[in-house]
């Protein structure tokens, strides 16, 4: 064994040596965590708060221009209108930078999921704009409708009359007021109409 045979000069130097080695064994490996920390924080930082961020404005944009449709709707106020364009604009803005952020994700998935989610706001903000476009108009009802634009009434015979009356419930079945107004029947209290 050579390191027996070291006078003490060649012993402290060997020590030392050893030490240094296990310092800079230490050191190296302090670095590459901290490295791996600072790059976990930045993508933190930089990639997933922004993410979440957008995604929970682009989620309230949603509920809030569902809340104006609603006042629209109850109310004809044309502020809830106003109201809902600015925030479908907001929406707009919010998906823009999902895309943005979402050619930065690494989980496939979720690049997925993002794909499959921005066609049905698209049909959302639709399905609004068709409500907002017949609400406080005659197409809102149809049986009002019918009633106006096919005012037949006393001019028919009783078969046509009985024919008309099986049309017109025929359209109301599928409502909830019809639903409504059977079941407050049933249970002997006025109903609640909500005009559905």
């Amino acid at each position: 064994m050579a390191f027996l045979q070291l006078n003490i000069r060649g012993r402290l130097i060997l020590g030392f040596s050893v030490l240094c080695l296990l310092l800079a064994g230490v050191i190296g490996t302090t670095i590459i965590k901290v490295h791996t920390v600072s790059e976990a924080t930045d993508r933190t930082i930089s990639l997933r708060v922004p993410t979440a961020m957008t995604a929970s404005d682009l989620v309230a944009g949603v509920y809030a221009s569902l809340a104006s449709l609603r006042g629209w709707l109850i109310t004809g106020n044309d502020a809830f209108k106003t109201e809902r364009a600015g925030l479908w604009k907001d929406i707009q803005t919010h998906g823009t930078e999902m895309d943005r952020l979402s050619s930065r994700w690494t989980v496939e998935k979720n690049k997925q999921d993002w794909k499959q989610a921005k066609p049905l706001l698209d049909e959302l903000r639709n399905a609004q704009d068709k409500a907002e476009a017949i609400a406080h108009t005659i197409d809102e009802q149809p049986a009002a409708k019918m009633l106006a634009t096919e005012d037949r009434g006393m001019q028919m015979s009783l078969w046509d009359g009985l024919a008309f009356e099986i049309e017109a419930y025929n359209r109301l079945v599928p409502t909830e007021d019809r639903r409504e107004g059977v079941l407050a029947f049933n249970e002997r209290r006025k109903p609640i109409f909500r005009g559905v």
